[in-house]
């Protein structure tokens, strides 16, 4: 291998010129375009590019889906948090409502004010 790499230059006098004939490059061939396997007919494109489309149109319908559910879980999330706040406040003035509405404080309640309970006046009432 080494022996291809060196050459020996030849010793140019200074004295004498010599022209190098300048090469042209070649020109290469054209090139045939190769067609690997059977050539494809212009139904076949149209029949990929709509199967394309359709799943391009599948795609964005899927990821719309996707937002909405998304969506739609977010604002769920929502009502229910706001629907046990209520349930609480519910839970909280029904508590509130026992309380007041408790038989000694009504007792007392009647012996601040003078009243006092006589039971010919009661009726029950039952629907």
């Amino acid at each position: 291998m080494a022996q291809n790499l060196a050459q020996t230059q030849p010793r140019l006098n200074p004295d004498v010129v010599t022209a190098r004939p300048q090469t042209q490059p070649r020109a290469q061939p054209a090139s045939k375009a190769k067609t690997h396997g059977l050539p494809i007919s212009g139904f076949e494109i149209v029949l990929a590019a709509i199967c394309g489309i359709v799943i391009v149109c599948f795609a964005v319908n899927i990821i719309h889906s996707r937002i909405a559910i998304t969506n739609a879980q977010s604002s769920l999330q929502t009502t229910q948090t706001q629907l046990k706040q209520v349930n609480n406040a519910n839970a909280s003035a029904t508590q509130e409502i026992s309380e007041l509405s408790s038989r000694s404080r009504l007792d007392a309640v009647a012996a601040k004010h003078g009243l006092t309970l006589n039971s010919q006046n009661i009726r029950n009432v039952s629907k």
